[in-house]
């Protein structure tokens, strides 16, 4: 398909200033779009956009924080009296306490769903506002993990819970609204360990780890399916990863 298969679609990347975020809204401008990026970090988000234009993309930078319910409306507002429109949101700011049951703080687990299913859920809500109003037609991708399906690990009970919440959240919306005639598609894409500062910190080479690049081109596979088809949902992982 030709690299402007996104030509005209306005979207917005969450998280946007590292890893899958980053690589994700680099390549959506890659092939056309106008993107969107918003995650807490001015200077990373700022720097991404800069990469885009010399690219000849087109993007915009959007900083604040999506827990905060009044930057999230004020964050779809500006979309709407800028663009008129969105087509695709990705969902992809997360974080990932780890702990044991024990030593956790119930505010550190509360912070994680925050972050991980309720922000994931009010940027849904003003999406799907926008996309109905024009056309009732987009695609909403949210970033899960492996952990939506599995718990592979103990002590990371507060991401695994999120990511379960988020792959049950994203089926149930998936269902509402392409289930009932909107061409609205909700999917989640479930990566394996990926390479980013959040798993890799360190920065040391691991070949058992997937590219951010990798899950992009999951997500680009997603956005790209034709408005009456709904990818539900990708697992990715490289074969060290297989959990069986």
């Amino acid at each position: 398909m030709s690299k402007l298969q996104l030509r005209g679609k306005i979207a917005l990347v969450t998280g946007a200033g590292r890893g899958i975020g980053k690589a994700t809204a680099k390549l959506l401008a890659k092939n056309g779009a106008e993107v969107v990026l918003t995650a807490r970090t001015t200077s990373e988000i700022d720097k991404v956009v800069e990469g885009i234009v010399e690219g000849k993309g087109r993007a915009l930078s959007i900083s604040g924080d999506i827990t905060n319910g009044s930057f999230v409306t004020d964050l779809f507002s500006q979309i709407q009296d800028q663009y008129g429109r969105l087509d695709i949101l990705i969902n992809n700011a997360g974080k990932a306490p780890f702990g044991t049951i024990e030593e956790m703080s119930v505010d550190l687990f509360r912070s994680c769903l925050e972050l991980n299913v309720v922000a994931v859920f009010h940027c849904t809500q003003e999406a799907v506002k926008l996309m109905r109003a024009k056309n009732d037609e987009g695609k909403i991708i949210n970033i899960g993990s492996v952990r939506s399906h599995w718990s592979e690990a103990g002590g990371d009970g507060a991401y695994n819970a999120s990511k379960f919440a988020l792959k049950g959240l994203t089926e149930t919306v998936a269902r509402q609204l392409h289930g009932t005639g909107s061409k609205i598609c909700v999917g989640l894409i479930c990566p394996g360990g990926v390479d980013t500062s959040l798993v890799n910190p360190s920065s040391e080479p691991n070949p058992r780890l997937l590219r951010p690049s990798r899950v992009a081109e999951a997500v680009l596979h997603s956005v790209t399916s034709p408005p009456d088809v709904n990818i539900y949902d990708i697992t990715l992982f490289n074969m060290s990863q297989v959990p069986w």
